[in-house]
Parts: structure tokens; sequence; C-alpha cells
């Protein structure tokens, strides 16, 4: 059996185990006059905390003119340009997303995630199949080498920092988890979801590059990306300075206006959305769906997007529209996941 064949198999085994933990009794009814609520994981342990998101609408993609901008912002590589297709610029289209949800204020920390591991023994599939990904300094990447989401070169391990090499498995296992803690309907956001969330309110009518606007000033100082503590790497911004080499604690920067943390920068997280199918979608005004679990083609090991940058990313990866995926059983030391309350109309 080649490796492309285990994958599509084991991708088959995950999905059918996931299947078994969907359940039609949860629903946030009982949630929607509150702002935020918090669910705790253990007693004296670590809550998340979820914040309400109303129904709203956005323009899809950027303008020639913020992309030229982006790119052209200096880094060591000189490499911004080729990535300008990463930044649409052709769609500009109203998104509509219908129903209102909750959006957990941080990324999932170590700290959580140990929590469901030592409730549940659970195993990553990222241990399992050997999918975590490392890179190094000449933007060399690796599968296979650092599969553990317990072993990573501190303080990436610290309890406050995001977890990394969980797969999109290993989200939706932690998410029905919480589900069936609470009541509720939780999962990683769609893409539409995770936008609506990110952007400004006041700039729902209007382009924009970056939770807080179109503001390029002190980006270092607003979210943690490949700046000057990466010394050695090929392709940082040596003129900016987060703070930080690796990941950062997942309140360490500022939130945007609805409270959320890292909504770019630190690390990618998981949607709710598969790659192909949103990449096909029509180039006009649209009302955002919700798939399926069966939709989503994850049980053949389908590329899953991500959304937010990290903090090894150039500038072009970390804006609300810069493009990355991955098949649903890889993780990477800088690939997380947040959670949605969402109603049972919009679940899995």
């Amino acid at each position: 059996m080649s490796r492309d064949e285990y994958l599509r198999a084991a991708a088959l085994y995950e999905s059918a185990r996931l299947r078994s933990l969907a359940r039609s009794d949860r629903n946030t009814a009982a949630l929607c006059s509150e702002g935020r609520f918090a669910v705790g994981l253990a007693a004296g342990g670590p809550n998340i905390e979820f914040i309400r998101v109303e129904p709203g609408s956005y323009i899809d993609g950027l303008n020639a003119a913020l992309r030229d901008r982006i790119i052209a912002i200096p880094n060591r590589s000189n490499d911004l340009a080729r990535w300008r297709d990463m930044l649409e610029v052709h769609r500009q289209n109203r998104v509509m997303v219908s129903y209102r949800y909750y959006m957990s204020e941080t990324i999932i920390t170590n700290g959580m995630f140990q929590v469901f591991v030592d409730e549940t023994q659970y195993t990553t599939t990222v241990e399992r199949h050997k999918t975590g990904w490392i890179v190094d300094r000449r933007a060399q990447w690796r599968q296979g080498v650092s599969n553990s989401y317990q072993c990573q070169p501190w303080p990436m391990s610290a309890p406050e920092h995001p977890v990394v090499q969980v797969s999109w498995f290993d989200a939706m296992s932690f998410a029905a988890w919480v589900s069936d803690k609470v009541g509720i309907v939780c999962r990683v956001p769609t893409k539409e979801e995770w936008i609506l969330a990110a952007r400004p309110a006041a700039l729902a009518d209007q382009v924009c590059a970056f939770p807080w606007g179109n503001d390029f000033c002190d980006l270092d100082r607003r979210m943690n990306f490949g700046t000057a503590e990466l010394a050695d790497h090929t392709w940082i911004h040596e003129q900016y300075a987060d703070g930080y080499a690796l990941t950062s604690p997942v309140q360490a920067f500022p939130p945007n206006e609805r409270g959320l943390y890292d909504m770019v920068g630190n690390v990618w997280v998981w949607n709710y959305t598969n790659a192909a199918a949103h990449e096909a979608r029509p180039v006009a005004e649209r009302a955002a769906t919700v798939p399926r679990l069966g939709e989503l083609g994850v049980d053949r090991n389908a590329r899953i997007t991500m959304q937010g940058g990290c903090f090894l990313a150039r500038v072009t990866h970390t804006t609300l529209w810069s493009k990355m995926s991955h098949p649903a059983l890889d993780g990477a030391v800088d690939i997380g996941f947040r959670l949605v309350a969402v109603p049972e109309a919009a679940g899995w």
C-alpha cells in the first residue's frame, strides 16, 4: 500500500469515527440572549470563553491597490510578489451570514487540549498517522518528523500557547467533546464565519485587509508573524520585531473589536470549508452555507481551508484573505484551531 493509499484509508476510518460522535440534540437556543458565555473544561482548569457574533455581511476579497501595497512590503528574500495570487482581487462581492453564532475568544491552547486528552485518553491522528509537518530555516518542509503536540520547542508547549500539530480530525474531536459538555453544537468555523467575526463591523461595505482595517502601521504590535526574532530564517521581515520567535500566548496581542484574539498571526486555524469548493464559489453576491460532514470530502483526506497566518508567516500570509489549505489529516508546527458554537441547522 502506498502512503497516499494509506492516508485515504486512514481518512475514511477517522471520518467514520467522527460521524459516530455527531448528535442532533444540541442547540444554542438557550444562549441567544447572552453576549458571551464560558465553558468550564474541568474543575479548577481552563475555560473556553465564547463571544457572540450577530448575523451580518462583508465584501469578499481585496482590491488591487491593497494587494499591491501588501506585496510591496520588504522582506529578507524579497519574494512577496510570488504570493500575489494568494490575495484575490477579482471578486469584491457581498457575502451574507444569516445566523447568530459564538466564536471562542482565543485559539485553543495546550492547556485546554490537555484536559481533553487527560479525560478521554485521546491520541491525535497526527501522532497515529505521522502526518506532522515542520519547516527549516531555508523554508524546506518535512513531514513525519515532529508529530506530537506535547513535544514542541519551549515555550510552544506552555499551557497558554496555542496547541499545534493537530489535524482537522483532532480539532473536530475536541469540538465534539466540548459539545457533549454543554449540549450545544461546536465545530471549527467555516471560512465565512471566521471572516465575518474577524472583520471590523464598521467596514462591512468596504474592502478590508486586516482585522483592524487597512492601517499598515505597527504591524508587529498587532500580530505575531515572521519578524526579526527568527534571526536566521531566509524569508523574515527584518524591519519588524513582534517579541516572539515562535508562538505567543493566546492573549499576547490586542483583540479585535469583538474581543477575539489572534484573528491573524500566531498559528493558522482550521476551517469547516472544503478548499476546492471554496475556490469554485461564484463571483456574485451569495449567502454563506454550511456543508454537512459527508460533503466536506474529509473521508478522502481532501484539502480543508484555514485562516489567519502564523508566527512564521510573511505579511502576504497574514491578511483576512490569505489562502491556505491542507489535507484534513495533516498537522504542522504552525496549525491550530478555534471553535464556534452554532445553531443545530448550521451544525455538522
